[in-house]
């Protein structure tokens, strides 16, 4: 099983967004077997509901995020996770810091297998805003997770095991 793991702040806003649109391709991708989607946060406090407008952006595009817990980053799902996929550019340097035995395997979002990544690496957090900034966060994340899929079912499918230095960094 190739485990991809979403990675935000408070593992409230961003992250159940990418985890619930990744899950659905997922399924029906007929990967469901191969490929276990779950996410993190930096400084999440375990067992929080997904924001509103995260679940009502969710609901909008058909996907249901209304059973999301939080959960904060461990060693443990470190180590059991195969790729890592951060919101920020400080998740990103706080997890290597953390956890630099799991550096090859943490990325940021944008630039993970993409060969001209946009100069905003960023996916801003919508924590607090209108309804209207988390659409826009949900269309940068599902343009993001689109773009590299194709190459995760594809390494997938001939049956790889380990994909950390398949991405690309900026």
């Amino acid at each position: 099983m190739f485990k991809i793991l979403f990675i935000c702040t408070a593992n409230i806003c961003r992250t159940p967004i990418a985890k619930y649109y990744l899950r659905d391709k997922v399924e029906k991708s007929g990967l469901s077997g191969k490929i276990e989607v779950d996410s993190a946060g930096t400084w999440a406090r375990g067992g929080q509901s997904a924001a509103e407008n995260s679940i009502a952006v969710c609901r909008e595009n058909g996907l249901d995020a209304s059973e999301h817990t939080s959960t904060g980053i461990t060693a443990s799902i470190m180590n059991d996770s195969d790729l890592i996929l951060c919101m920020s550019i400080q998740h990103r340097l706080d997890l290597v810091s953390i956890f630099p035995q799991h550096a090859d395997k943490i990325f940021l979002l944008k630039e993970y297998s993409n060969e001209t990544p946009e100069k905003r690496l960023s996916i801003p957090d919508p924590y607090g805003r209108k309804i209207e900034v988390y659409r826009e966060v949900f269309r940068e994340i599902a343009s993001e997770i689109d773009r590299f899929f194709p190459e995760i079912k594809r390494l997938v499918s001939n049956g790889a095991v380990a994909f950390s230095d398949q991405g690309k960094r900026a």
